[in-house]
């Protein structure tokens, strides 16, 4: 009786000019399914990734002195430890270093900072463009 009932009601088409089987209508549903996922996992790279054409934030040279600057700098005597992790070169444990160290000395030159543990002269030559002290 079921069985019976079921087949009148798949039986009965969906217009006059189609009639699809449960086998078309699961593919056409998989199908669907799957631009969806497929769309919406390239929308989400899009996004991802940076296009080719933006440019990168380099160093660059200032006028009054013959070294190289950052896009950005920080005063490594008031930043605090999340923006010093954006300095390429400086980990979370660097940074609470840097913080520890300031906390018991002042930063007044630049130099300074290679009295930090863990920053050497490799090290401080890749942060060097992006430090920046503020003498008050």
């Amino acid at each position: 009786m079921v069985l019976e009932l079921a087949d009148r009601l798949y039986a009965v088409p969906m217009n006059q000019y189609f009639h699809f089987s449960d086998r078309q209508l699961k593919f056409v549903a998989l199908l669907s399914a799957g631009v969806l996922i497929m769309g919406g996992y390239l929308f989400l790279r899009s996004y991802a990734y940076p296009s080719r054409d933006v440019p990168t934030l380099g160093v660059f040279l200032t006028e009054t002195e013959p070294t190289f600057t950052g896009v950005f700098v920080l005063d490594p005597n008031t930043a605090p430890a999340d923006s010093l992790e954006l300095i390429g070169g400086i980990g979370p444990v660097l940074a609470d270093n840097i913080v520890e160290y300031r906390r018991q000395h002042r930063i007044d030159t630049v130099t300074d900072i290679m009295n930090v543990p863990g920053i050497g002269p490799k090290t401080y030559e890749k942060i060097r463009p992006y430090l920046r002290i503020n003498c008050k």
